[in-house]
């Protein structure tokens, strides 16, 4: 099954909380996550590296949670637009796959 495709907003200089529910998935346990978000596909500069998620089973799905502290936002470039993938590794094998991917939006804030 393809990754899903969901595209993403920050606001720069707040907490940001990002939701993906990844349809008909039990992903909940004995899986990490892991996302980067870059300015385009092949470049090697990470704007932003996630790795600390929360995962519950919802229903027939899986919700994969991060949040993004105020002080990482505001450090962001913005505006600013660019691509990201999650991945799912299961730790019993180490198997990856890609669960979302789309683009990131960084919206720049004006009170600072």
């Amino acid at each position: 099954m393809s990754a899903q495709q969901q595209d993403i907003l920050i606001e720069q200089g707040s907490t940001t909380t990002i939701l993906w529910e990844l349809q008909n998935k039990s992903l909940e346990t004995g899986y990490t996550f892991a996302a980067k978000l870059r300015g385009q596909h092949s470049s090697s500069a990470v704007i932003l590296s996630i790795t600390s998620f929360t995962a519950a089973k919802v229903g027939p799905h899986t919700h994969v949670t991060a949040v993004i502290a105020k002080a990482t936002t505001e450090g962001l470039p913005a505006p600013y637009m660019g691509v990201y993938d999650l991945e799912a590794t299961k730790t019993a094998d180490s198997t990856v796959t890609r669960e979302s991917e789309g683009s990131f939006f960084v919206t720049p804030e004006s009170t600072k």
